[in-house]
């Protein structure tokens, strides 16, 4: 079990890294949401081995954390073109 708690911490520490780094495209960033989650996942399933219905409600707000994420990328491709986070800033001009 101690194999769950570094993998849940290197999920994390990654998705925090794909957050941080790699923030060009909104792809990137929905994927190291993503990463996160599934870190928090393998994080709680360790601690919380007898309460199977937290575990299930984690597992529910990643899965509509992720249907959000699809949503909002479909939007931003439909008005700006691509997903580019310059497009998503206005400077006014």
């Amino acid at each position: 079990m101690i194999w769950m708690k570094f993998l849940g911490v290197f999920l994390m520490s990654m998705g925090c890294f794909v957050i941080f780094r790699m923030n060009k495209h909104l792809l990137c960033l929905f994927v190291g949401l993503e990463m996160m989650s599934l870190g928090l996942l393998f994080v709680t399933h360790v601690f919380l081995m007898n309460q199977f219905w937290l575990i299930l409600l984690i597992l529910c707000l990643a899965v509509c954390e992720a249907s959000i994420c699809l949503a909002l990328l479909v939007m931003v491709m439909r008005l700006c073109g691509d997903d580019l986070m310059s497009s998503l800033l206005s400077d006014g001009s």
